[in-house]
């Protein structure tokens, strides 16, 4: 089984990034460590599960400010959280210890330092059998909104509302940044702007066209048979004087 560092270091290549580059990392039982190391670039981490690794001590644990959830479950840890609080993580959200060798609340007490820190998971840790576990550690972490994923008042939390809070807030800084929205805007203003009333589309044109141009076509229609008729009628008149003429030529004889 490969070390933490050799982990990290294949992860970075896959990836292709810098330490500084990487948001959430996952480790989960793909090594295996007492202590954690090489962590210490990694000063943009959010997100970072440790869970299955074997370790029993947060000695050493790296400075990572921007850090809103820790995954600590299913180790040897028996104590020594005040290593997190020296570590800065002013930022922590959720932490999870499920799974550890944490036995009595006071081991807890360094947590209350963490103002933002809203869910903690101790389930299947020693001090979870303890009865009244549960009302010792809201009394002692003020901020504390779900532990093992109940509130005070015994209501379930919902297991993906710590992801979805984590995506929108990603979500929203890239939404900033875009300014897509500003551009469909104004894309929409243009287009309404065009297709107000007073607009002349391009086909009422042609056709308001075609029908002006059929109105003077039965126009010339009717003046050229105006022009026919009269003509029609004279030489008719015509015809029957040259008829009359040679009846009075004949009668004469």
């Amino acid at each position: 089984m490969k070390d933490i560092q050799q982990a990290i270091k294949d992860i970075l290549n896959k990836e292709s990034k810098q330490p500084e580059e990487v948001l959430t990392l996952t480790l989960d039982s793909a090594c295996k460590s007492t202590h954690i190391t090489g962590l210490d670039a990694f000063v943009n981490l959010k997100s970072l599960s440790l869970a299955g690794l074997g370790l029993t001590t947060l000695d050493g644990f790296p400075k990572l400010p921007q850090l809103v959830r820790l995954n600590l479950s299913d180790n040897r840890i028996t104590g020594g959280l005040r290593h997190l609080v020296d570590a800065g993580l002013t930022n922590l959200r959720t932490l999870e210890l499920a799974n550890n060798r944490i036995a009595t609340v006071e081991e807890l007490a360094p947590l209350k330092e963490f103002k933002a820190l809203q869910c903690l998971d101790v389930d299947q840790c020693p001090l979870s059998k303890q009865s009244n576990y549960s009302s010792r550690i809201f009394a002692m972490l003020d901020e504390l909104k779900y532990l093992d994923s109940v509130d005070k008042e015994g209501r379930e939390r919902d297991g993906d509302e710590e992801e979805e809070d984590f995506e929108e807030e990603d979500a929203g800084e890239e939404e900033y940044d875009d300014g897509a929205g500003e551009e469909e805007f104004e894309d929409e203003e243009g287009g309404e702007f065009e297709e107000g009333p007073d607009a002349v589309g391009e086909d009422e044109e042609g056709d308001y066209q075609e029908e002006g141009e059929g109105d003077d076509d039965e126009g010339e229609e009717e003046d050229e048979a105006a022009a026919v008729a009269p003509a029609s009628g004279g030489t008719k008149r015509k015809r029957e004087e040259e008829e009359e003429e040679e009846g009075d030529d004949e009668d004469e004889e």
